[in-house]
């Protein structure tokens, strides 16, 4: 009998996708159903970390002649170029619908446009199964049209809200539009959608504010973002493809079983899936009870991420859930990369 996580592949418009840069990890993925690979930069340090014997040869032959962010981005090119290899029989069987590895841009620069669509033109030469990765910020939104426009493979992260997607959705279809009208083949378009990472940012507001919120409705913010981005990305027709990541527990996975969309996860999600022995169900369509959206609505941060014109482009990267995932990639992920097999320092903290 398949398992949840082939159920889901199999039965359901749902696909998946690995969650990890690490070898072992991606073979074991693959043969239960994954067609694509993540990566960010907490996900490469992580797998420098766990497999030194399998990378730190490759490290090695970079050689030490490096500044901090152009080590971080060869050490994250390593792990995307590795992963999109993996990834290449799915993607010539799918004709490039699916068999992507993604390749994130420096969350330093999640503000410049100048700087995300020059690291942008590098990243895209790593692979054509290589989808340049990069925040849902304003800058960003910039950048997603301009390589829609040239028909690059490019996904939105570090979203967290209705009108972040929205933007993400518009920007790539006014890049897709030139795209077509100049003879370029359009590219695939990811909308990351983090809820958990929603979640874990209003717990924290909703406390400090003595809401009232419980528990229960937290673990419920995110899903919400998430079901009525896909409502209105279904009824507005967008081309983009939905990404919903960053699992708190089981059931969230199915409620949001049946989507036409990609999920991500890493290995233990995909284990605590496969042993919640989840319903063979469709959960995508059940809607958030009204109460629930009514409770956290006391809670200005929740509108702000739920009401499709809750913040301006430029305002994206204010929002305080936006700014807590940056912080995570960059302390916890580009910032290792930054020294990572070098005797050279880096200097930013002097």
């Amino acid at each position: 009998m398949a398992n949840y996580l082939e159920w889901l592949a199999q039965e359901t418009p749902t696909q998946w996708w690995h969650d990890s840069g690490s070898p072992d990890e991606i073979d074991a993925a693959f043969a239960i159903g994954a067609t694509g690979v993540t990566t960010n930069p907490v996900l490469t340090a992580n797998t420098f970390k766990a497999r030194p014997d399998f990378w730190n040869p490759r490290v090695a032959a970079l050689g030490d002649d490096m500044e901090p962010d152009d080590r971080a981005e060869a050490l994250l090119k390593l792990v995307a170029t590795y992963a999109a290899e993996r990834c290449l029989p799915i993607y010539e069987k799918t004709n490039g619908k699916l068999g992507y590895a993604l390749g994130q841009l420096n969350p330093k620069q999640a503000g410049d446009a100048e700087a995300m669509l020059a690291q942008a033109e590098r990243v895209r030469t790593w692979g054509k199964n290589v989808c340049v990765k990069l925040a849902a910020t304003g800058a960003g939104m910039e950048v997603v049209e301009k390589m829609a426009e040239q028909g690059v493979p490019v996904c939105a992260s570090v979203n967290i809200t209705v009108s972040q997607a929205l933007a993400t959705a518009r920007a790539y279809e006014r890049g897709r539009e030139k795209a077509i009208k100049n003879g370029v083949k359009p590219g695939l378009c990811i909308v990351v959608q983090q809820m958990g990472r929603l979640d874990d940012y209003l717990r924290d507001v909703a406390k400090d504010m003595r809401a009232g919120v419980s528990e229960s409705d937290i673990q419920q913010a995110g899903l919400a973002v998430c079901k009525r981005t896909y409502s209105i990305f279904q009824k507005e027709g967008f081309n983009s493809v939905m990404m919903p990541c960053a699992y708190r527990f089981p059931r969230q996975i199915a409620q949001v079983a049946g989507g036409d969309f990609i999920l991500t996860l890493p290995v233990r999600t995909q284990q605590m899936a496969i042993e919640a022995d989840l319903p063979r169900e469709c959960g995508i369509d059940e809607p958030i009870p009204a109460d629930v959206i009514d409770r956290l609505s006391r809670v200005g941060e929740f509108v702000r991420a739920y009401e499709p014109d809750g913040l301006s482009e430029r305002e994206f990267i204010t929002y305080g859930g936006v700014q807590k995932v940056l912080s995570q990639f960059v302390e916890s992920g580009w910032s290792f990369l930054e020294e990572y097999g070098s005797t050279r320092k880096s200097t930013r903290w002097t």
